[in-house]
């Protein structure tokens, strides 16, 4: 049968992950995606400022929803490589992520993203490595 962005969209909302961290889908399609979280206690370093671990996973799964939905409804990606720069950090509010596919190949695609605060201050951005493969329904 394959997948829809309706599913695509339904299955990410239920990630584990997503749940966890509480990540929001705003909106997806065509090459992209836009997500926000709501930055909690449990999200912060010892340092009190939201973890690095938080951010790059953020913008790993705002570069994966972006990539897979060129890929419905016959495959899927997962991540080869993912390298954040983090350039502001924060401890509380709502903050963004916007992932975009930058090149689509028939085994690889390519993906960029940047978080931002409230204000629309650059918190990261992101570059990220996929590898294609077949949609497989569990």
């Amino acid at each position: 049968m394959g997948e829809t962005l309706e599913r695509l969209k339904a299955r990410m909302a239920a990630s584990p992950l997503v749940r966890l961290l509480g990540i929001e889908i705003l909106e997806m399609g065509q090459g992209r995606a836009r997500l926000s979280m709501d930055v909690k206690k449990e999200h912060l370093n010892s340092l009190g400022t939201i973890h690095g671990g938080v951010i790059a996973a953020l913008n790993d799964v705002a570069c994966g929803i972006a990539v897979n939905t060129l890929l419905i409804p016959h495959a899927t990606s997962v991540t080869l490589d993912l390298r954040v720069d983090f350039i502001r950090s924060v401890s509380q509010g709502i903050i963004t992520c916007e992932g975009e596919v930058s090149e689509k190949r028939t085994q690889v695609a390519f993906a960029h993203s940047r978080v931002v605060d409230e204000m629309g201050r650059l918190l990261s951005t992101a570059s990220a490595t996929y590898f294609v493969r077949p949609f497989k329904e569990k």
